[in-house]
């Protein structure tokens, strides 16, 4: 019987990569495959710090910060050595505001900056952030100030999406020195510019909550934004776009480096020594659309698989449009737990149960060609 690897990013909203991971090893097994590993993945976005916890090992540590809308939240990120893997949902994500409170125009990224300074105090050297799942549209700024940035307009403030474009001067001689010194590494998983078209607010934060007219007034901001800054061309810097610009804020206040997630991740948990050693791998994300193209985590998997000559299956929560390309970069079957894309998310019982049923369909049909 074949030799399975299991590697899902998590499914957002509703299941973690190693729960993912442990549904669809149960319904493998039952139809004989026990010869398996699950090994929970990330590309950058909700579920890095769990994912590199369980592959890489490492510390947990633990912080209250400010939450996506100013409210106090208790958040933890991990320490391996003097590097610390920090997760920005873990302070501004979208599964910390409920569906009908959703406010991208005053949602904040002050905490991630609280847990990079809190990373730093505990002697920390390198900072790895995962960009994905923000709640926010505010370009970084609050993480700037987090940090000891300075913004200005007709008083200092602390911006927000909404209050972007009233930033008349940007003070960064109060940036806290150990920053400087820092190596930090930003992981995107997608590589959308600061603002225009594909940019920030035009493709994001309509799913935050945005109205139409909510998210013309945050790319202007976002805009606006990056006329002031001078280090870093946020326009045309791949990436820039993450997280409601955090990733373009990285690089302008932090001197971050932006860096494609799946890659980062791989290779601290050795994906490509793993692939190898399995005839199959098997991995999924909760919808795979035209955005999985861009960086997401199963485009990476299935890149790594036909490298090597792996058969990789891509077992999602849902498909939305057309994924061809996808079988171009390596996907040799796909299945999809709901046959439409739902109109909210499911509770995790029916998530998990769905995806069994999925997966166990998907066992069948591969036992049969073995």
């Amino acid at each position: 019987m074949k030799r399975i690897l299991i590697s899902t990013d998590s499914y957002k909203g509703t299941l973690s990569s190693k729960e993912a991971g442990e549904i669809i090893n149960s319904a493998f097994m039952r139809e004989g495959f026990f010869d398996n590993l699950v090994l929970p993945l990330s590309d950058g976005g909700d579920g890095m710090t769990e994912a590199i916890r369980e592959a890489a090992g490492g510390e947990t540590v633990r912080a209250e910060v400010k939450g996506p809308l100013f409210e106090q939240v208790a958040a933890e990120y991990v320490r391996i050595g003097k590097t610390a893997v920090i997760e920005s949902s873990q302070a501004c994500g979208l599964v910390r505001v409920p569906e009908n409170s959703r406010d991208v125009m005053n949602a904040t990224t002050y905490g991630v900056g609280q847990l990079i300074l809190h990373a730093l105090s505990g002697g920390a050297e390198n900072i790895i952030l995962g960009l994905g799942g923000s709640a926010t549209n505010d370009g970084g700024t609050g993480m700037a100030c987090a940090l000891g940035v300075k913004f200005y307009g007709d008083y200092p403030f602390i911006p927000v999406g909404r209050s972007l474009e009233n930033i008349k001067r940007i003070d960064m001689s109060g940036l806290d020195p150990r920053v400087k010194r820092a190596n930090i590494i930003a992981c995107c998983d997608v590589d959308n510019p600061f603002f225009g078209k594909n940019g920030a607010a035009y493709v994001f934060a309509t799913q935050k909550g945005a109205s139409k007219e909510e998210v013309r007034r945050l790319d202007k901001g976002l805009s606006h934004l990056a006329s002031l800054i001078t280090n870093v061309d946020l326009k045309n810097l791949p990436g820039s776009g993450a997280a409601g610009g955090l990733g373009g804020g990285i690089a302008a206040f932090l001197g971050g480096n932006l860096k494609r997630g799946f890659d980062v991740i791989s290779s601290l948990v050795c994906l490509e020594d793993k692939i190898r050693q399995f005839d199959m791998v098997i991995t999924g994300e909760g919808k795979t659309d035209f955005q999985t193209l861009s960086g997401k985590l199963p485009a990476g998997v299935a890149a790594v698989c036909k490298k090597y000559s792996k058969k990789c299956i891509l077992i999602s929560g849902c498909i939305e449009g057309d994924i061809s390309p996808l079988f171009e970069r390596g996907i040799s079957l796909a299945y999809a737990a709901a046959e439409e894309v739902p109109q909210k998310t499911p509770d995790k019982t029916e998530a998990a149960d769905a995806l069994y049923r999925t997966a166990l369909r998907a066992a069948k049909e591969i036992k049969a060609d073995c």
